[in-house]
């Protein structure tokens, strides 16, 4: 049986400007440890070939470091092959650094006239989707063998109609952030699946992210599993303040909706719904709440005050002259709703955060 994983848009050297400081410095890091944690599963468990389908780094040009530092882990593991295709971010050009010495031999760039590997009965293919372009016309697989073909690029990119009837068994692609739990259907032969990012970088990649494993044995696919790789998780939750009175009930809701989140993962928390004009709710307090919680929280207040409970309209006060003048503005409705919402407040004297707006 042999064992092969795909795993694709690993991003080594993102920058990771968001967080600031040593934790911009920590999730730097992170990134680069997702990728050596995969390679130690691999050796654990046998894997023979990790199939990278494009992005291991961030950027054409990596720092001399880094690129040791890849290099040294990946000859530590002299059991497995590394097939290295390039995506949109990266350029396998940056292995051929001057001061880097001999490449590991376990180590397989792929290249125009490098891009077929034979593992017995196994036969894998790969291209750059982006300048072999006629790659579909003369592709080739040996029906009697598991055939592979690795690619990156998006769906829109990716020519799946002309790969139709051409002997593949699984289609490895990157370039699309999200996990394929369920592999695709290609033809009646063949799937095709992302692998998703090995650790997540942003608020658009909420969920476990990880690698796939493939056991072929016998030019069949036996097995295809998931594995959660990613140290941290991002989380995007959404509190409806309609029903609360005041920012002790917010924050009790808060603590409700998020406890059963690691305090090592990062969260971004919406306030929504729409509460009472009487109600005072101190976002910094909030926000300072949610942020001692977690590695990285955000607070992002989307509700809005409910102006139905009260006719502002027929108030004599400067509170109804202001807001008739609002409501005789050509001002959209999102606009008025938030002008309404920052003067009312400050009307009633309580401090204006411009964070909120």
């Amino acid at each position: 049986m042999k064992k092969i994983i795909h795993t694709a848009d690993i991003h080594i050297d993102s920058k990771m400007n968001r967080y600031g400081g040593d934790k911009t410095e920590r999730r730097i890091r992170e990134i680069k440890n997702a990728f050596f944690r995969m390679i130690d599963y691999g050796v654990k468990h046998t894997v023979k070939v990790i199939l990278i389908a494009g992005d291991l780094f961030d950027n054409k040009e990596v720092k001399l470091a880094t690129l040791r530092e890849v290099l040294t882990k990946i000859t530590s593991a002299p059991t497995i092959d590394f097939i290295y295709l390039a995506g949109n971010h990266d350029d396998p050009a940056v292995f051929n650094h001057e001061k880097l010495a001999e490449l590991p031999s376990n180590l397989k760039i792929v290249t125009k006239e490098n891009n077929t590997f034979l593992y017995d009965d196994v036969c894998i293919k790969a291209y750059d989707n982006y300048a072999d372009e006629d790659y579909t016309k003369t592709l080739i697989f040996d029906p009697n063998k598991y055939n592979i073909l690795m690619l990156h690029g998006t769906e829109a990119e990716i020519p799946l109609n002309n790969l139709k009837g051409k002997n593949i068994d699984y289609l490895a692609l990157g370039d699309i952030y999200i996990p394929d739990i369920a592999a695709k259907r290609l033809d009646a032969r063949g799937i095709y699946a992302y692998s998703g990012v090995l650790e997540p970088r942003g608020f658009d990649e909420v969920g476990e992210r990880g690698f796939f494993v493939l056991e072929i044995q016998k030019n069949k696919l036996i097995r295809r599993e998931f594995i959660k790789n990613n140290s941290r998780t991002y989380h995007i939750i959404d509190v409806d303040i309609s029903a609360l009175n005041n920012t002790l009930e917010i924050e009790l809701a808060i603590k409700k909706a998020t406890n059963k989140i690691p305090s090592d993962d990062i969260v971004r928390l919406k306030l929504t719904g729409k509460y009472d004009y009487e109600l005072i709710k101190d976002i910094n307090a909030l926000r300072e709440y949610l942020e001692s919680k977690f590695y990285y929280a955000e607070l992002i207040d989307d509700s809005k005050v409910n102006l139905n409970t009260i006719d502002f309209a027929n108030e004599v006060s400067l509170r109804g002259e202001f807001f008739r003048l609002i409501e005789a503005s050509n001002y959209s409705p999102e606009v008025k709703e938030e002008l309404l919402k920052l003067g009312l407040n400050a009307l009633k004297g309580r401090k204006i955060d411009l964070w909120e707006y």
